[in-house]
């Protein structure tokens, strides 16, 4: 069997079709679950394998960084390699064009705006709320991202049924004065790599030619998420090619309300004219009970989901109701404590709401019985917290490695002999993720790639909190999806039918994230209001009479598992030895093996070379050269911590 062959080992009859197609343009419909990351990664490899495609002219697209190093990781383990290789979100590929297009005409390289509020305040004065520049700072980034210009907001405001808080020609003079300030400080913030980028192309064909020359196998994960100004620079890259791969979900489509068009995949024949469309059906990650009560979910709003789950049984998804949100967010400790495994990780549970406001009664719930939390900011954000922004504005002034390594540990000991702030101790954490990707970087090139980013950190062994928007992309093995009720889920903001069936898929994506366990709660009253379960739940999950519903007590706090220290000095030891073989390889430790399976491998003790290979995810080159070592470390580390195989 050759390599490209073992590519396709362990695909189901679409899945293989999807990789090994000649079709172009090609879509696959990939819902939750189905294992797209591997089709794509797969695709990619077996078109480098079969010699029909160049890994220096491959490029990848994704919305997030942390999606982003996934691909990349995987891509690296099935030993797809090169200088021109490249993977990353919009905004970074689009930066990286830009840097050097700057470079090559000797023209200064503007700075990337790290806050586009700080801006906003300073055009709008001194006296202006943080509700008014939040309210703006929304209105911007949708009018750049739908392409609106500032001269055209009130009207398209007014016809697509958008509410402001401000006044539309507020909104849009301040459009025009901001722009004017960036141009006079000689910044440019995220939509600005974007629309530039596409600029530079149009105004030079050479130019432009030569890009697509370079960018000659287009990869687009998560198509449905793309907005106008995406797309445009997509097909700005794309010219009138058709070797371009599109991979997405329509029943995951939830970024409308910011200007993403999930037209351009559920039209995609409109889209990309000729395409081939591959549809997967296999749910591998969800129990079948899982999968029926997402499916539910957008069966009461009127679409239909025919996806089918390849997992045995797992437990019956459980629908709670509480008397108010603290009663809730008690019961919602109660539950977290139960779904962790003996000897398991807090890390394989979720908690999920439809807004940041609650999750921090939630936090503080678990947190009292000792279950360590981490709350995860949204996907994608333009804003970042004012000290990260500072410091960051320190950081550029660094102009060699050493130095910002030094700045690194300073900021980890803290500075003046007070301990570190979480955010200074976050922030060195990036640093040395950032020097293990580019080893020369400076301190310019640290705070441009921090804030592409968004300073993602490693996954600490925490229950993680996050919105149903900040889900996107994320799986755990247990999962609470919280107020599920009327005016959050759909949110009382959805007034339209198209905002409402967003609402619907928002939901869907929430309860998807689950792959064992899925727990619905819900309360009678948040913030004095009576409330009560979504009508976006089955009647069957709704009890008749709420207040027989059992309300969690207070419980002891969380104590030690022997079985979990052992695990953990495993856990350790792998990784000490995962890191001496990247640096040997010359690659980051999770293109190795990633953080969730060096997680598997610790937990499930293989024994043999085969067990290794499949827990690991090991493309067929890296499986012959690095599995029998990595076998092998799992022996030692076994013996290390006193362990026997699982």
């Amino acid at each position: 069997m050759d390599e490209a062959d073992e590519l396709l080992d362990g695909l189901d009859s679409a899945q293989r079709r999807a990789v090994t197609t000649t079709a172009h343009p090609l879509a696959i419909i990939a819902p939750a679950g189905s294992g797209k990351t591997t089709v794509l990664t797969r695709r990619i490899a077996h078109r480098v394998a079969t010699g029909t495609a160049d890994a220096d002219h491959v490029v990848a697209l994704t919305f997030t960084r942390q999606a982003a190093t996934e691909l990349r990781n995987r891509l690296w383990r099935l030993d797809v390699r090169g200088t021109g290789l490249r993977v990353g979100t919009f905004h970074a590929v689009a930066h990286g064009l830009l840097r050097q297009r700057w470079a090559d005409q000797s023209r200064r390289a503007p700075t990337l705006l790290a806050a586009n509020r700080r801006l906003i305040a300073e055009v709008l004065g001194a006296r202006t709320s943080p509700d008014e520049i939040g309210a703006i700072a929304t209105e911007l980034e949708w009018s750049r991202a739908t392409l609106v210009a500032p001269e055209r907001y009130a009207e398209m405001a007014r016809r697509t049924g958008r509410k402001p808080s401000v006044a539309p020609d507020r909104v849009a003079a301040c459009l025009v004065d901001y722009a004017a300030l960036k141009r006079r400080k000689g910044v440019v913030d995220f939509d600005d790599l974007l629309a530039d980028c596409a600029a530079e192309l149009r105004r030079d064909p050479a130019y432009a030619a030569g890009v697509r020359w370079r960018f000659r196998h287009l990869f687009v994960d998560e198509f449905q998420d793309l907005n106008p100004l995406q797309h445009a620079l997509l097909e700005a890259w794309r010219g009138d090619r058709p070797d371009i791969c599109v991979v997405g979900d329509p029943r995951q489509a939830i970024y409308g309300w910011n200007g993403s068009n999930p037209a351009l995949l559920e039209r995609v024949e409109e889209t990309l004219p000729g395409v081939t469309i591959v549809r997967l059906r296999n749910n591998y990650r969800c129990s079948p009970q899982v999968v029926a009560a997402a499916a539910s979910v957008l069966t009461r709003a009127g679409t239909d989901d025919d996806t089918i789950s390849t997992r045995t049984d797992g437990p019956v998804v459980e629908f709670a109701g509480a008397r108010d949100d603290g009663a809730e967010a008690e019961l919602i400790a109660r539950r977290v404590r139960g779904m962790r495994p003996a000897g398991g990780r807090w890390a394989s549970i979720g908690v999920l709401a439809r807004t940041n406001a609650q999750l921090p009664t939630i936090a503080q719930a678990l947190e009292r019985v000792g279950i360590p939390t981490s709350i995860i900011g949204a996907a994608g954000r333009t804003y970042i917290d004012p000290s990260a922004a500072g410091l960051l504005d320190d950081a550029r002034q660094i102009r060699r490695t050493a130095a910002l390594l030094a700045w690194a540990t300073d900021l980890a000991e803290g500075i003046d002999e007070a301990p570190p702030r979480p955010i200074e101790a976050s922030m060195s954490a990036a640093v040395r993720r950032f020097v293990g990707e580019i080893p020369d970087g400076d301190g310019v090139a640290f705070a441009d790639w921090y804030l592409l980013g968004a300073g993602e950190s490693d996954s600490t062994d925490a229950v993680e909190l996050l919105t149903f928007h900040a889900a996107k992309g994320r799986e755990w093995r247990a999962v609470v999806v919280t107020g599920v009720e009327r005016d959050l889920v759909p949110h009382y903001s959805a007034r339209s039918a198209e905002a409402r069936a967003e609402e619907a898929r928002l939901a869907h994506v929430a309860f998807s994230r689950a792959g064992h366990e899925l727990v619905v709660t819900w309360a009678r009253e948040r913030n004095g209001r009576t409330t009560g379960p979504s009508p976006l739940i089955d009647d069957s999950a709704q009890p008749s009479d709420l207040t027989t519903v059992f309300i969690a007590p207070p419980v002891r706090p969380i104590v030690a598992d022997p079985a979990a220290s052992a695990r953990r000095m495993m856990l350790e030891s792998l990784r000490s030895w995962r890191l001496r073989a990247a640096r040997a390889a010359n690659l980051p430790a999770t293109g190795i093996c990633s953080d969730a399976a060096l997680v598997t491998l610790a937990t499930e003790r293989p024994s043999t070379l085969d067990e290794v290979i499949m827990l690991a995810g090991l493309g067929p080159s890296m499986a012959r050269h690095l599995g029998p070592r990595m076998l092998a470390a799992i022996d030692a580390a076994r013996a290390e911590a006193g362990l026997t195989p699982a």
